[in-house]
């Protein structure tokens, strides 16, 4: 009669408590990572920069932008190539050269950068 017996419960503990644990945990990092989005969301319609708006060229089809750059005396065109789809134009003036970045599909002045001469007579390093 005593082989008829059932064995004893168990002492009511999972038998995998580190996977319990592994599941709750990532139970929480989702509600967390949820709730941070959310939050998120909230704070970039609540606080939304404004956007500048482009500039826009309205041209009529056929019509060509203008664009019109002020040299000073004495000034003349180096060398002009394109680069990256912007127009680069070299000026030679007495004082030093200068190079002018050009968007040329919304007809702006993007850089311009200016290299002196140095003095007569000045140290060169």
């Amino acid at each position: 009669m005593a082989d008829v017996l059932s064995p004893p419960p168990p002492d009511n503990k999972p038998a995998n408590r580190g996977l319990w644990i592994l599941v709750i945990g990532l139970g929480i990092a989702i509600l967390v990572v949820v709730a941070a989005m959310i939050g998120m969301a909230i704070r970039n319609v609540v606080y939304k920069k404004p956007v500048a708006a482009a500039p826009t060229i309205t041209t009529i089809p056929g019509d060509v932008p203008e664009l019109a750059l002020d040299l000073p005396a004495g000034a003349t065109v180096a060398e002009t190539h394109i680069e990256a789809g912007n127009l680069l134009v070299r000026v030679t003036t007495p004082t030093g050269d200068e190079i002018f970045i050009i968007d040329p599909h919304a007809a702006k002045v993007v850089a311009r950068i200016k290299l002196n001469k140095p003095a007569a007579g000045a140290p060169t390093p």
